[in-house]
């Protein structure tokens, strides 16, 4: 496959806004979002959310682990409005402005780092390095839950994966990575 030209289009207001009025039509996220909270800690104190968008990863993981604190990156203006509306009144949620194609910034050590739909915008290489920056960002026993989608392995079938996508009728195939990092 050719490589994509470096077009970060998440800064535009008017794709990140068409994104959120889309996010919850994407078939099969609800199953690896459940699927993703499967595999999180039962008693989080700390847990960072990488790409947070709108806050729906964040509030699902919110629910299901009430007591944690979380940290919320982003670096979409759109989307850190919209968070920092939905979590204003909330003293747990920290949003953090941060472009994840550079490095982590020291935010402390955490019991879970999640992500959904946002790391395969990075290119390979930091990728590669932010993966290294999660495992360091992990207190030992901590979990990164991704949930993701899946790379095409030949140009044919990439293309076939995105006419699936534009088709409500068709199936599109979601992956939840979950990492247990730790001496267990």
């Amino acid at each position: 496959m050719s490589p994509t030209p470096d077009v970060n289009l998440w800064s535009s207001a008017e794709h990140a806004l068409d994104y959120l009025g889309r996010a919850d039509t994407i078939p099969h996220r609800v199953e690896g979002e459940a699927t993703l909270l499967e595999f999180l800690p039962p008693h989080p104190k700390r847990v960072l959310d990488l790409g947070s968008g709108g806050g729906r990863l964040l509030g699902l993981v919110k629910a299901a682990r009430p007591d944690a604190e979380f940290v919320a990156l982003d670096f979409s203006e759109t989307m850190l409005e919209t968070l920092r509306s939905q979590f204003a009144s909330d003293p747990k949620v920290d949003v953090v402005a941060h472009d994840l194609s550079g490095p982590l910034p020291d935010l402390g050590k955490f019991d879970a780092v999640v992500s959904s739909f946002a790391i395969h915008h990075l290119h390979h290489e930091r990728k590669r390095t932010l993966y290294q920056e999660i495992c360091a960002a992990l207190l030992p026993s901590g979990v990164f839950c991704n949930l993701e989608h899946v790379a095409s392995p030949t140009v044919r079938l990439h293309d076939q994966f995105l006419q699936k996508l534009n088709s409500r009728e068709k199936r599109k195939i979601l992956r939840t990575s979950c990492w247990i990092y730790g001496p267990n």
